[in-house]
């Protein structure tokens, strides 16, 4: 006793001796500073030091030695060690840092679904307390597991919004009426009820779906704690994800634990039992966050009717088929309910791969599709042919193919950029009439009967907003199209080339449809949306069509080859050693869009042009270089509408929206040109037009 201090502020005091009545014991009676049970370590010589070392603290300041039960230690790491000693960071759970660390995880949002109200301390024990909203009844809902517990918490503390998933441990006597749906090697899928359901916010407070339809992901041979709340991770905590995670369970008899999920498709025989592919399936639908994200499954092969071959190469068969149940659309009530339903019956493309090396082949080449509902090529999911074991692609879009691998490579590389690209079969062309040639190709109009692919949108409610629309593509049938055939094509390298600089876009002059081929003759098709016609010279051809590939504005002059009898009342006007200046009237006019929303050209038919015929031009490079230099923006003082070709005389024409005197003195008409031109590239409104005026035009 005399070793206990009397000051009143030291750490441990001895107010007295007393002894008990019953066994003749002496008793010390101290402060009551911390709960000592459980803490001392039952060696007597390390508690007697313990106590040494309290019996010593006389200052506020003083630091409080004690006897520390392991089990109070968390998130214990290895830092460093030598042959003596290991050294170890950790959270000591008791300590105020930790419990202030704990109270900071709690959200101060009032509809947050944990609220942290204040901390408290039980005075006997001197344990703190957090005093939390009494949201659900806790009793029999907690795992047992401390790893599980605390991740639950984690979860729930993570809650902001009201229509967040409330993430919890369920016990698994809350389950009726457990189905076996389906299994591979490590997971077995049921369906059962959740007698209370989960808890859902409604009028300022959380109350349970009961009786709700459930799906229990069954875990077999979990390796670890870890490896179960890492794949849980996985899930979104948003309300309306296609994949919700209710929480967790574990079987009471087996021991395996079960992830308790949304019922949003019968999952009844929707796994194929292949390990790899079940697992990439699963991982693409949990990307799905968006009304109008495209849900990827396990489709079985007799979920198809009207299987029919439409092509076919080396490596893949096309069929199309019909889907009795269809894909999964996002719908919306007029009440704001969405939930999941069936496009039925729907026609779909059925790729089937032949001689796939692995299934991680497989997984790779369907991770290069998208899952956004408004690409051209979307991919609902994967099959196999139970009698040839070849795996399935299952696609939107009616796809025809070449038979040249190389070609349908690169229709496919288009496809998956949602460019609408295809192959095109020949017999799908009426009505074909040439309309022009030069030595390297033929251009001829057709009517292409079924027509191009274009995307529309469809609404999903009664209400528009931008999540009630789809988008799906429908053919533009009966379309007239120009075809350009390519003889002698070196290679499908060149091919792919030369299809390469058509841009896929709306606003574009030149729209490449596909490519197709002629049966008879082999030669190789761009299917295109202009009527087109050509010079007969390769270069002049080729020029033009790089000038056309370069419009991408709606105003942009569309530049063009343009046959000498389009032109009416031709009269000169002027001339000099060089060049020959006419006006004319063009029947058929130039193209052009009126406003940036018109999908077609039109022409300005009978319009007034100016003829400049280039007298002894030595080449074909400077009649190209000669037409460089204007521009083909619809705001410049001269507009170059296209190159033509007196028949009589061979001379090439330039057709220009100006008429324009010139003085009869090459150098003079040069330097008004040259004049002319700098107002072209300068593009200012307010610059002066310099010309040559005819001293007629002066009173």
């Amino acid at each position: 006793a005399k070793k206990y201090s009397t000051k009143h502020e030291v750490f441990q005091l001895l107010y007295g001796i007393s002894q008990n009545s019953d066994t003749g014991d002496y008793v010390f009676v101290q402060s009551y500073t911390i709960n000592l049970a459980n803490w001392i370590s039952g060696n007597e010589k390390i508690d007697d030091f313990i106590q040494e070392m309290q019996l010593k603290i006389n200052d506020y300041d003083d630091i409080v030695f004690e006897w520390i039960p392991y089990n109070q230690f968390n998130e214990i790491k290895e830092t460093g060690k030598n042959d003596l000693i290991t050294i170890y960071s950790a959270i000591w759970k008791d300590a105020i840092d930790s419990l202030i660390n704990e109270a900071k995880k709690y959200s101060t949002k009032y509809g947050a679904f944990q609220v942290l109200y204040g901390i408290s301390q039980n005075q006997n024990t001197g344990d703190y307390i957090l005093v939390q909203s009494y949201t659900i009844n806790m009793t029999n809902w907690i795992s047992g597991n401390e790893k599980i517990d605390d991740f639950i918490q984690e979860m729930q503390l993570k809650i902001n919004k009201c229509n967040d998933i409330v993430f919890e441990w369920i016990p698994y006597n809350q389950f009726n009426e457990i189905k076996e749906t389906s299994k591979n090697g490590i997971i077995t899928i049921y369906s059962a009820i959740w007698k209370d359901g989960p808890l859902h916010y409604q009028y300022s407070e959380y109350i349970r779906d009961s009786n709700k339809k459930v799906a229990l992901k069954c875990l077999h041979n979990s390796q670890s704690i870890d490896s179960l709340i890492n794949e849980a991770k996985k899930y979104s905590t948003e309300y309306d994800a296609f994949q919700v995670l209710y929480g967790i369970s574990q079987n009471s008899d087996t021991g395996d634990y079960i992830f308790v999920q949304n019922y949003t498709i019968n999952m009844e025989n929707l796994i194929c039992g292949n390990e790899k592919i079940d697992n990439f399936i699963q991982e693409m639908q949990l990307k799905i966050i968006k009304y109008n994200d495209i849900v990827f499954e396990w489709v079985p092969y007799n979920r198809f009717d009207e299987i029919k071959e439409t092509g076919k190469n080396s490596q893949i068969t096309i069929y199309s088929a019909i889907w009795k149940d269809g894909p999964l659309l996002h719908r919306q009530s007029s009440l704001g309910e969405t939930n999941y339903t069936r496009d039925s019956n729907k026609k779909v493309a059925l790729k089937c791969l032949h001689n796939l090396q692995s299934i991680d082949s497989l997984i790779n080449e369907a991770k290069k599709y998208l899952t956004k509902d408004e690409n051209f090529q979307i991919l609902y999911g994967i099959s196999q042919n139970p009698d040839t074991g070849d795996y399935i692609f299952i696609q939107n879009n009616y796809t025809w193919t070449s038979e040249n691998e190389n070609v349908d490579n690169f229709i496919k590389e288009m496809q998956l950029n949602n460019i609408v690209f295809e192959w095109i079969p020949y017999n799908q062309f009426n009505e074909i009439k040439e309309t022009g040639k030069n030595g390297l190709m033929t251009i001829y109009s057709a009517i292409w009967k079924d027509g191009p692919l274009l995307q529309q949108y469809s609404e999903c409610s009664n209400e528009y907003t931008e999540d009630s629309m789809y988008s799906e593509y429908t053919r533009d049938s009966n379309k007239k199209v120009a075809l350009k055939y390519l003889y002698n094509s070196q290679s499908i390298d060149s091919l792919i080339n030369e299809a390469k600089k058509y841009l896929r876009k709306d606003e574009k002059f030149q729209i490449l449809y596909g490519i197709s081929q002629n049966p008879d003759t082999g030669d190789y098709i761009f299917v295109q949306n202009n009527y087109i016609l050509t010079s007969g010279n390769e270069k002049v051809d080729n020029f033009i069509q790089e000038m056309q590939l370069k419009i991408n504005k709606y105003n942009d002059i569309v530049f063009e080859w343009i046959p000498y009898n389009q032109f009416n009342e031709i009269k000169e006007t002027g001339k000099n050693g060089l060049i020959t200046l006419y006006s004319a009237i063009w029947k058929d006019g130039p193209l052009h869009k009126k406003h940036q929303d018109d999908k077609n050209y039109t022409r300005d038919s009978n319009k007034k042009v100016a003829l400049k015929c280039l007298h002894n031009f030595q080449s074909i490079d400077s009649l190209i270089n000669e037409a460089k230099k204007y521009l083909i923006k619809d705001e410049n003082f001269q507009i170059l509408y296209g190159i033509s070709q007196n028949p009589d005389t061979g001379d090439y024409i330039l057709v220009q929206n100006n008429y324009i005197w010139i003085s009869g003195i090459e150098k003079v008409d040069n330097f008004i040109k040259e004049m002319q031109l700098k107002k072209l590239n300068i593009n200012k409104y307010d610059n002066i037009v310099f010309e040559w005026i005819p001293y007629d035009q002066f009173n």
